[in-house]
């Protein structure tokens, strides 16, 4: 293919995706987290309002459930 030419995907835009190394842990906080995928705290607070991320309560604390998030992550790729 000439460098002039794209490639085109027919199944629409293509994206970058950015993999990033997440510690082996069942669960984190929510400012860990955004800090890792790099969005804002309040951002990932706001998807954690809408239900958007899973999380669990342990005592006084809502922690991102990654197994969860995880496991429909795979789910959704089938």
């Amino acid at each position: 293919m000439d460098q002039q030419q794209k490639e085109v995907n027919p199944v629409g835009p293509t994206i970058e995706v950015k993999y990033i190394d997440l510690p082996q842990v069942p669960v984190m906080h929510p400012d860990r987290f955004a800090e890792l995928i790099g969005l804002s705290a309040g951002v990932v607070g706001g998807w954690i309002d809408l239900g958007y991320v899973p999380t669990v309560k342990i005592g006084k604390y809502r922690l991102i459930n990654l197994a969860a998030l995880f496991n429909t992550s795979l789910a959704l790729q089938s």
